[in-house]
């Protein structure tokens, strides 16, 4: 009798990856699923081994015991050559080249070898080249037998080198335990031919499977377990294994308008849980449907959906679900407007095929479309100026950066008391030879994003100190240039090192420039911030809180910085006709100048607005009443003619 001991010890290790996906209820999930199946096939496969060995043992054996044991061998073998065709399709699945057995030489290449198998099974009743059960003998291998393994090692070879040939679509981990099954299955069946004895084959490939569960599958980092959904995490590398193999893929992405709001009001776990059960409406809306789909989940608020190439009315396939959706999400609510869906269709790669496209069309396309709109085609907003500039700021910011793109725009302040413009903010605006005038809201942002933001930083600070450098600022009347700081030229070690040598560079004096903090950065401020403003301030130059009235600094936060200037926000000035606006902003004033603080008003856009101010005692005012921001030569000239200078 066989040692069938190992196939003993295989099946806990079954049982241990079956029991982790009926637990996780990952089962459902497509290349999950298939996994699944895989282990199910091979548990059966070790009971049948083990159950085989009983059947035979002793001789001679009964009618029915040949009969039975025949049955269990034909099941065997059976399944054990699908085994090696479902993990193959499993490689083509997990690295999301399984398009290409989707057609029907596909299918014939995938399948063939495993159809002349189950012919031979099928004959092998009336021909016993394979096997043979006898009442005397018990089980006999055929001379065909070999087959058997030639099949199985040429499925063996084709999925290592295909392992090979996608090593681009996965990490080193995952290329190893996809590899591992095949190594340790063909050392098994070595062993076996050496030593019949030793049943190993299922052992090892019961190691290799768990090997792959840990490494490959890893549901802890592939799917949301709040929701039981795959993660957003899971969605960019199955996006990315999309755009190497080329294949054709409708991605829709459904985002909850008010999902943020609704987790604070809910709390997280009734928002997930609700969010959770909506994703099991939206799924078996689309598999009653009979659509082919893989869904993920971004917390909070995005859904993204996979759909074959050949779903061909997907765009109708998704009329339907925001419709469904939005009456669910009514109905499960019953609150008006307290969150719906917007969605967008993108064709990969028809409408994009730029992995960091397609992602800033996801987060963004809510944002090129108006509230009421509920669904778009990617290849409308492909089309708008807008979106081509969040797709090139990377090259846009370089060349701004690089070259001569970056232009610097100055904003005048008018100084009440002395009838004159007294300073300027320095504005950073980028001229792209493409595109034209590109806004700081947009490069700004971008800039942080991309990591550009500090030298784009030191770009601006050079252009301001190369400006007042070729321009006598105390013959055009002019104090100081407000330059602004982001939180990262902040957190810089040697910020206040680099402004010393541009000060030697240019030759200007520290209290031609005033350095700008935004009042949002204050409620986070770090002892590396603290000790970069405190040092530029002790290096002779000016700093400013700008933005006051948007964040939520303490006067006594405020107080204790080494600020000279206070630049209160537009939003303020806009309330100013109100009596609730114009109390706070006489208080504000009241309080700053008490303090000993310069106050500079900014977004006064009216005569009316600036008649109030000027009541209100306020020095400095800034605002397109006086002027926008303009260009260099353009502001000079402004300067020159209504300082009343001849320059």
């Amino acid at each position: 009798m066989k040692n069938f001991y190992f196939d003993l010890c295989s099946i806990p290790v079954y049982l241990l990856i079956l029991y982790t996906y009926f637990s996780r209820k990952i089962a459902r999930f497509p290349v999950f699923k298939m996994f699944y199946i895989m282990n199910i096939t091979s548990l059966i496969c070790a009971i049948l081994d083990i159950v085989m060995e009983f059947l035979v043992n002793p001789l001679p054996l009964s009618q029915s015991e040949v009969i039975f044991a025949y049955i269990v061998s034909f099941s065997y073998k059976l399944l054990r050559n699908a085994g090696m065709v479902i993990y193959l399709i499993f490689i083509f699945a997990i690295t999301r080249t399984d398009y290409l057995i989707r057609t029907k030489l596909g299918r014939f290449l995938i399948w063939a070898p495993n159809a002349i198998v189950c012919i031979m099974l099928l004959t092998n009743f009336f021909t016993g080249s394979v096997f043979t059960v006898t009442v005397n003998e018990g089980y006999n291998r055929g001379p065909l037998l070999i087959v058997f393994y030639l099949v199985a090692m040429l499925y063996g070879v084709a999925g290592m080198l295909y392992c090979l040939y996608c090593r681009k679509f996965m990490d080193r981990k995952q290329f190893a335990a996809l590899i591992s099954v095949y190594v340790l299955t063909f050392i098994a069946v070595g062993i076996q031919m050496t030593k019949p004895m030793l049943m190993v084959e299922m052992f090892s490939t019961a190691i290799g499977l768990l090997i792959v569960m840990l490494m490959v599958m890893r549901p802890e980092e592939n799917i949301d377990s709040r929701v039981g959904v795959l993660n957003y995490n899971t969605f960019q590398r199955s996006l990315r294994n999309t755009l190497i193999s080329k294949d054709n893929i409708n991605l829709a992405v459904i985002h909850m308008n008010y999902a943020n709001e609704n987790r604070i009001y809910l709390g997280d776990d009734e928002y997930y849980m609700f969010v959770s059960e909506t994703l099991e409406g939206i799924r078996s809306f689309f598999t009653e449907l009979g659509a082919n789909y893989e869904v993920f989940y971004e917390q909070p608020d995005n859904l993204y959906l996979f759909f074959s190439g050949k779903e061909k009315d997907v765009d109708i396939l998704l009329k339907s679900c925001i419709s469904f959706t939005n009456d669910y999400l009514k109905n499960r609510l019953k609150v008006d407007k307290w969150l719906d869906v917007q969605t967008c269709l993108l064709r990969i790669p028809a409408d994009l095929s730029d992995e960091d496209e397609i992602i800033n069309l996801c987060h963004r396309f809510t944002s090129f479309i108006p509230y009421s709109q509920k669904f778009v085609q990617a290849a409308d907003i492909v089309k708008l100026r807008d979106f081509e500039i969040h797709s090139n700021i990377v090259d846009i910011l370089d060349t701004a950066i690089n070259e001569d793109s970056l232009q610097m725009y100055y904003q005048p302040i008018y100084n009440v008391k002395d009838h004159r413009f007294c300073s300027a903010e320095a504005l950073a605006r980028i001229i792209d030879k493409d595109f034209g005038l590109i806004p700081p809201d947009i490069f700004i942002p971008a800039a942080e994003r991309n990591g550009m933001i500090i030298p784009l930083g030191f770009k601006i600070v050079e252009t301001v100190f190369r400006f007042i450098s070729n321009h006598d600022l105390e013959k055009l009347g002019l104090s100081w240039i407000d330059i602004n700081l982001s939180v990262a030229q902040c957190l810089q070690q040697d910020f206040p090192d680099i402004v010393m040598e541009l000060q030697k560079k240019y030759k200007i004096h520290p209290d031609q420039v005033n350095f700008e903090i935004t009042e949002s950065l204050t409620g986070s401020m770090s002892a590396i911030m603290e000790r970069n403003l405190t040092k530029l301030s002790e290096m002779g130059y000016t700093l400013s809180l700008d933005d006051y009235g948007t964040g939520y600094s303490s006067i006594q936060r405020v107080r204790k910085l080494p600020l000279n200037i206070i630049k209160i926000d537009k939003s303020l000035v806009d309330d100013i006709f109100t009596d609730e606006g114009n109390v706070i902003i006489k208080n504000t004033v009241k309080m700053f100048q008490g303090i000993n603080k310069k106050l500079v008003v900014e977004g006064a856009e009216t005569q009316n607005a600036v008649d109030i101010l000027k009541q209100l005692s306020c020095e400095y005012i800034q605002g397109y009443y006086y002027s926008k921001p303009l260009p260099e030569n353009e502001f000079i000239a402004f300067i020159s003619e209504n300082n009343h200078l001849s320059i």
